[in-house]
């Protein structure tokens, strides 16, 4: 009776459903990506400037009358890094709690060990990918911005991907 209880909720939840866990995924990872551009873009723009007067969002802040602190390269490359780890255990927690809560169904492993997968999992995910970041911005001149993006959404789907399959039960 509990099983046949578990299974209909596991359909009328969509954690088992390929499709409708993959679009939950999409819109809690909306929501963990509002948190990291919100915490990155503060860090890079108030605290440890990360931005060129030229970026997408630097036009933006400057359409206010706003001011975008230069900086050298190498310090652009450091403090990019370093609001880039912010955001990311900022925006990390937000995601396991997520993912956990709407989009996955737990159960392969205890608590404690899903948990350190899935930080540890995203940590090398965040590693791999930022580098990717660092080198398309400092290598090939690309925008913080764009290159922001196009990294999260290429990580997104790694994320999906390990998570399904390493840490939660599915």
């Amino acid at each position: 009776m509990a099983d046949a209880i578990t299974k209909r909720i596991g359909v009328v939840t969509g954690k088992g459903l390929p499709h409708l866990q993959f679009m939950k995924y999409l819109f809690c990872g909306g929501i963990t990506f509002m948190v990291d551009v919100v915490a990155f873009y503060l860090m890079a723009w108030l605290v440890l400037p990360s931005l060129r007067t030229d970026d997408p969002f630097g036009i933006v802040i400057g359409a206010f009358g706003w001011q975008i602190r230069d900086v050298p390269e190498q310090i652009l490359l450091r403090n990019f890094v370093i609001n880039k780890v912010v955001a990311f255990l900022t925006s990390n927690t937000v995601a396991y709690a997520t993912n956990a809560l709407f989009v996955f169904s737990g159960g392969r492993h205890r608590r404690v060990k899903e948990m350190l997968l899935f930080y540890l999992l995203s940590g090398i995910s965040f590693a791999v990918f930022t580098w990717v970041s660092r080198q398309l911005i400092g290598r090939y001149g690309w925008d913080v911005s764009w290159s922001y993006f196009f990294v999260f959404a290429l990580a997104m789907i790694a994320n999906f991907t390990m998570r399904k399959r390493l840490v939660f039960k599915g």
